[in-house]
């Protein structure tokens, strides 16, 4: 005898609190201030591509082909989704010398337009991990989304 039961097919997801910043855009970075106008790029211009799921920010620069998943710790408490703002850290070693390069975006969004600053930081050290230098940048930067809801 056959079945008239259905069989249900379903999903969940979860909305994370920034999903207005996620879409394409493009970004343009102009150094504010530094310690070390040498060491950084005095302006980029990028194709950012942002994406992402709970407190997880999957950013890929479309130029570059670069990606980083980003653990945002603050994203449950910016409810709202106008506010973004992380800290990244990388540490390495290169040529006999430890790097920690320890970035801190904070951007806020208007519409199709965010606006913000990027902190960058470079700490040196030698392998027995004495500081040797500090670098710093500030970029006040803009994006502009060209894609995505």
């Amino acid at each position: 005898m056959p079945s008239l039961a259905e069989t249900l097919k379903g999903s969940t997801s979860y909305d994370a609190p920034f999903k207005g910043f996620f879409g394409t855009w493009h970004v343009t970075s102009k150094i504010e201030s530094s310690n070390n106008y040498s060491m950084f790029n005095k302006m980029s211009v990028d194709i950012w591509n942002l994406s992402g799921s709970g407190n997880v920010l999957i950013l890929e620069n479309g130029l570059t082909g670069a990606i980083s998943q980003i653990k945002v710790d603050n994203a449950l408490s910016n409810l709202d989704g106008k506010k973004l703002k992380f800290t990244r850290v990388k540490e390495f070693e290169s040529d006999g010398f430890k790097y920690k390069h320890i970035e801190q975006p904070e951007f806020i969004l208007d519409k199709d337009i965010f606006r913000g600053y990027d902190t960058f930081k470079v700490e040196k050290y030698d392998l027995k991990g004495n500081l040797i230098s500090v670098d710093v940048v500030k970029y006040k930067v803009i994006g502009q989304k060209i894609a995505g809801e």
